[in-house]
C-alpha cells in the first residue's frame, strides 16, 4: 500500500496533473485502488483536484500534488539552489552591493544562478536550430525541475512545468521565477516569454518561445534579451 502510494506522489511529481485512469494505467492496479489510494492522499493534504469538463458525460476529476507535497519532494531541488545562491553572493562586488534595495540584490542573486544553471547545461545544448535546442534544454532542465514537456504550436514551442521546484521561495520572490525563464533563454539563444507561474496561482508554469525569433545561432549566442521585469507574470502584483 505505501508503495503503491509512493509511485502515485511520484508520478504526479514527475508528469503534472494526472486522471484516476491515467495513473491507473502507470502503476498497473485497479482504478477503484488508485481512487481509495487519492482519497487518502487528498484527506491527507498531499494531493488537490479539479474537476475538467468533458464534451459529455460527468467531469473528469484530476489530481496534481499540493504546495505541501511538492515542498516535501522539492529537498534536492532546494540543496542544489542553495549551493548556487551561497557562490553567488560571495561574488558579488561591493560596488553592486552598495546603495542596492534588498529586492535588487536578490534579483541580481537569481540572476547569476540562470547563469549557473545556463553554465552547468549549456554543452548539453548546441544544436544549430531552434526545435533542436528546444529539445535538448527539454531534456537538460527537467532534472532541475523546471521543464516537463513541450508543444509545437505553430509560429511557436510552449514549454511547460506542471510543479514548482522551488514553491516557497518563488511565492515570496518573483526573482525565482524569472531566473527559470532567464535559464531557459541563456540556453536556447532566443527570447523567452513567461506566460505564467504555478507560483502566481497558475496549473502550470508555461514558457513561449517564438519560432521566428531564431537565426540559426546556437546556445549562449549574442541575442537580445527579453528583460526579466517585463516577461514574467508578476507575482502578488510585484512590479
Amino acid at each position: 500500500m505505501e508503495r503503491t502510494r509512493d509511485e502515485l506522489v511520484r508520478l504526479l511529481s514527475e508528469r503534472g496533473e494526472c486522471s484516476v485512469a491515467e495513473l491507473a494505467a502507470e502503476v498497473g492496479v485497479s482504478t477503484g485502488s488508485v481512487r481509495r489510494h487519492l482519497d487518502l492522499l487528498v484527506a491527507e493534504g498531499m494531493l488537490v483536484s479539479r474537476l475538467e469538463r468533458q464534451p459529455r458525460g460527468r467531469p473528469l476529476a484530476r489530481y496534481s500534488l499540493s504546495a505541501q507535497a511538492e515542498e516535501r519532494t522539492s529537498a534536492e531541488h532546494y540543496q542544489r539552489l542553495l549551493a548556487r545562491l551561497s557562490p553567488a553572493l560571495q561574488s558579488l562586488p561591493v560596488t553592486e552591493i552598495e546603495g542596492r534595495s534588498g529586492s535588487d540584490l536578490v534579483d541580481r542573486l537569481f540572476d547569476q544562478v540562470a547563469e549557473a544553471v545556463a553554465d552547468e547545461h549549456r554543452a548539453q545544448v548546441n544544436g544549430r536550430t531552434l526545435p533542436e535546442r528546444v529539445t535538448q534544454t527539454l531534456r537538460a532542465l527537467s532534472g532541475e525541475g523546471i521543464l516537463q514537456e513541450v508543444e509545437d504550436a505553430g509560429e511557436f514551442f510552449r514549454l511547460r512545468n506542471s510543479g514548482c521546484p522551488f514553491r516557497s521561495t518563488a511565492a515570496e520572490t518573483h526573482a525565482c521565477c524569472s531566473a527559470d525563464r532567464r535559464a531557459i533563454e541563456l540556453l536556447l539563444g532566443v527570447p523567452v516569454e513567461q506566460v505564467t507561474t504555478v507560483a502566481s496561482g497558475g496549473h502550470e508554469c508555461e514558457y513561449l518561445v517564438r519560432k521566428d525569433d531564431d537565426h540559426g545561432i546556437p546556445a549562449g549566442g549574442l541575442l537580445p534579451v527579453v528583460g526579466q521585469q517585463k516577461t514574467g507574470v508578476p507575482l502578488g502584483g510585484a512590479r
